[in-house]
This record gives structure tokens, sequence and C-alpha cells, in this order.
């Protein structure tokens, strides 16, 4: 696999970075992130954290949100991305989709990145997806 970069989608994230689920990711999934932290950038849009975050306060996640966000801004592999104009633009199209899911795949699109995501509607869309 060439090296690229990605778009982490929230159950991604998460079940990345909580070690007891990290066996749900896929093995192609888990060697896209592990490459991209190596040889490229892993983007992270600001929607998953927030989803990130909660989960954290329902307790279906035991990580550091704290600990999270600090890792991520000190890495030079992950960068946040904004909700801003050109990101909410970007949705317009991708209709039939859950907001937050319009929000990530928007994201992917504009950064140029594959898309780490089991999501199935995604998928059915036919972008760039990684699983």
């Amino acid at each position: 696999m060439a090296a690229k970069d990605i778009t982490l989608d929230t159950h991604a994230l998460i079940w990345y970075v909580d070690k007891p689920l990290k066996g749900k990711l896929s093995p192609i999934a888990l060697e896209a992130i592990r490459e991209a932290e190596r040889d490229g950038v892993i983007y992270i849009p600001a929607i998953v954290l927030m989803e990130v975050l909660d989960l954290v306060e329902k307790k279906r996640s035991s990580i550091s949100f704290s600990r999270l966000i600090l890792g991520i801004e000190e890495s030079a592999s992950y960068r946040i991305v904004a909700i801003d104009g050109t990101v909410l633009k970007a949705t317009i199209p991708l209709k039939g989709l859950d907001i937050h899911d319009r929000l990530i795949l928007a994201t992917a699109m504009l950064t140029d990145s594959a898309l780490v995501s089991k999501d199935r509607e995604i998928h059915a869309i036919g972008v760039n997806v990684v699983w």
C-alpha cells in the first residue's frame, strides 16, 4: 500500500485509540492508519471529536478526551479540520446521509484523502473509502 493521507470516521478513531476496541478495526484500516502516521497526514474532522467526546461522557469509552486532543495537537501526522464555510458547501450534494457523515465525507473529499470508515451508507456512495 502506497503512503497516503486519510480522514478518520468516528468509529475508526475511537477503535484505534481505545486499546480494548482496537480489534474492531479491519486489518486494512489498521494498516492505513499506521501508514499515514508514518508517512502521511491523518485528518480528523471537528465533528468526529465532538462524537468522541459524547462517547466518553456517556462512558462508552474509557479514553481521556483531554489526552486525545493533546496527542492530536502535538502530533506531526494529525490535523483537526474545522467546520467552516468550505466544508459546509461541500456537504450540499451529499444528500441521503446523516449530518455528521456528510461533514466527515466532505472533509475527506476536500483534503483529497481516503476515508477510513466501516459505514455502509458511505461505502455505497462510491467514494475512496478504506475498510
